[in-house]
């Protein structure tokens, strides 16, 4: 008896923990599906906010809209196609028009923060919603075990907003004499299709400036100097043959009527300098003088009858029944105190003609002993280029100068057309670096400075690792720099490195090094400028600084401007040919950088 009340106790027992056991599990079960089901939902959602972040920037980047088509449109395929190849784990996603809202963010310079807002114009912003699926209804995730409790499924929506990053951008333009090679006579024969615009250089000497673009032209004559006579001087009034033949060697400087030839040593033909001397008023014994050779050993003998023969001065010799009586002592020699020479050019600075003759009969001068307008134009851009030597040649179709002039408005016309916030700063270089303009939304400053600006203006030779130094600098440190936005160098140059700056001479240098350990070969003596300039490219890199190098020319190095762009992040353009074929390079490069707007998520 006892033991059957024992029993039955244990039995009952035994039957409420069966009937606990069942219902905690039922619990345990639910909790757990629970648990499942919200961990996918968490996932889902995290994954379908990835999509709608890749979707954003996607949309965000189609916005510029540069080749003419609906940035909207294209916002939305971009946007539709990353959200797919972004989209969650057995989810099919589709982006329609009302999940794309349009706008143009403000940016607070105190937070240094963009805050969307819909409307306005033109868009620089797009906020993507994803939270539709293919057949237009909501986007689901349905349960798993939910279900059991009566949930079948949850809505999902993820929402991003993307924005045009403002960029401050440094343009970095060289100003050494090479840049105005293309224009001298050193290239009149070059095989390459190149051609020398030198009769423009000529022409625009007395003016006009030329057009903004410039148009060179490949067709003989067939530019907007095509009319111009261009300024004269003395007996040089022809400018004679053109410089670019159809058919590379046609051109014969010995037959050219433009151009004298006048060799020290060697006496003038009657035939030729007569009738200028007669109408002159030289009697036969002072024309005999300036025909003749015998005293070209007198150091300045030979400069003077050279001026005289062609127009650019006047000799009072002394001699009998003189065409210019006093000063003179009678004898064959053309001494400086006999001598009045036309006054210089109202653009010459420091030289004056005797340099010109001088110039010419060295054995550097192109077409040496050739005197005429080409030939004195090109001692202007050879010998004489810097603003106190020859004033004004800013405004002379330097090339290749003129066309990074002009590429540069096209970058300024792009951003313009844009309504961005970016910013333009100025920094030249030749053997010494200048800043020139400090980061400004007063885009047009930057090129309008830039066209008064000539080659060698502060010096002849090439130090890019200067003029990158000024850029970091500008950028980085400059009052009107700014912490959030994106910083852009764009580095042009036609030739070699051949200066650089020492390290003890850049006040910033302590504060721009990279860390400890990086590469820093130059400015301790005997390194080269290339050195230098790689060097500033690793600064630049490690303070976050992209770089975009232009190249210039078949002289150019591409090679270290290749390894400026690949150190900075960015890429390296190349333009060549014929002034006219870089002239549009030129300019669709600089037109593809000022739309190369960096995007960022601002939701």
């Amino acid at each position: 008896m006892q033991w059957q009340k024992k029993h039955m106790r244990r039995h009952r027992k035994r039957a409420a923990a069966v009937a606990q056991v069942a219902v905690c599990s039922t619990v345990i079960l639910g909790m757990g599906a629970l648990v499942i089901d919200i961990g996918a939902m968490y996932t889902a959602q995290t994954e379908l906010q990835v999509a709608a972040d890749a979707a954003a920037l996607a949309a965000a980047s189609q916005l510029a809209g540069l080749d003419g088509s609906d940035p909207r449109t294209k916002a939305l395929e971009a946007a539709g196609t990353y959200a797919q190849l972004n989209q969650p784990v057995g989810l099919a996603v589709q982006v329609f028009p009302d999940d794309l809202e349009f706008g143009r963010s403000e940016y607070n310079p105190n937070t240094e923060r963009f805050r969307f807002q819909e409307g306005g114009g033109p868009f620089d912003s797009v906020r993507v919603t994803l939270r539709h699926a293919p057949d237009s209804s909501r986007l689901k995730l349905p349960f798993l075990f939910a279900p059991i409790l009566g949930a079948k499924s949850t809505q999902l929506e993820a929402r991003a907003a993307a924005v045009f990053i403002p960029r401050d951008i440094a343009v970095v333009i060289d100003l050494s004499n090479s840049m105005n090679y293309d224009s001298q006579l050193r290239y009149w024969n070059r095989t390459d299709g190149g051609y020398s615009n030198l009769r423009d250089i000529w022409c625009a000497l007395d003016g006009p400036e030329p057009q903004r673009p410039y148009l060179p032209s490949a067709v003989v004559d067939e530019t907007e100097y095509a009319d111009d006579t261009g300024p004269t001087f003395g007996y040089m009034t022809e400018w004679g043959a053109p410089l670019q033949p159809t058919n590379p060697g046609r051109y014969n400087h010995t037959s050219d009527p433009g151009l004298t030839y006048i060799r020290r040593n060697y006496s003038q033909s009657a035939s030729v300098f007569g009738p200028k001397l007669s109408a002159a008023g030289y009697n036969a014994s002072e024309q005999s003088a300036l025909l003749s050779s015998s005293n070209d050993g007198t150091a300045t003998h030979f400069v003077n009858r050279t001026g005289v023969l062609l127009g650019l001065a006047q000799w009072r010799s002394g001699k009998s029944g003189a065409a210019y009586p006093g000063g003179g002592n009678g004898d064959n020699v053309l001494a400086n105190s006999e001598m009045v020479w036309l006054p210089n050019p109202p653009f010459a600075k420091s030289w004056n003609w005797s340099t010109f003759i001088n110039y010419q009969q060295g054995s550097t001068a192109m077409f040496r002993y050739y005197y005429g307008l080409k030939t004195f134009t090109n001692f202007l851009l050879d010998n004489q280029p810097r603003p106190t030597q020859t004033e004004g040649l800013w405004a002379t179709p330097q090339q290749p100068l003129r066309a990074t002039k002009d590429a540069v408005l096209v970058l300024a016309d792009v951003i313009d057309s844009l309504e961005s916030l970016d910013q333009l700063s100025l920094e030249v270089y030749g053997r010494y670096a200048a800043h020139e303009i400090d980061l400004t939304d007063d885009l047009y400053r930057v090129p309008n400075r830039l066209y008064q600006r000539q080659t060698a203006h502060y010096d002849t030779t090439t130090n890019i690792g200067g003029g990158m130094y000024h850029a970091i600098a500008s950028l980085l440190y400059s009052e009107t720099a700014r912490r959030a936005s994106s910083k852009i160098m764009v580095l042009m140059s036609d030739g070699l490195p051949n200066e650089q700056d020492t390290r003890g001479s850049l006040s910033l240098i302590d504060q721009m090094d990279p860390p400890a350990g990086s590469p820093q070969s130059w400015g301790s003596g005997g390194s080269a400028p290339s050195d230098y300039a790689l060097a500033m490219a690793r600064i630049a890199a490690n303070n976050k600084i992209r770089i975009f190098t232009v190249s210039v020319g078949s002289g150019s190095d591409r090679s270290l401007m290749q390894s400026i762009a690949a150190i900075g992040g960015g890429q390296e353009f190349y333009a060549d040919g014929t002034p006219e074929e870089y002239t549009k390079q030129l300019e669709d490069i600089f037109r593809s950088l000022g739309g190369k707007r960096p995007v960022a998520l601002i939701e």
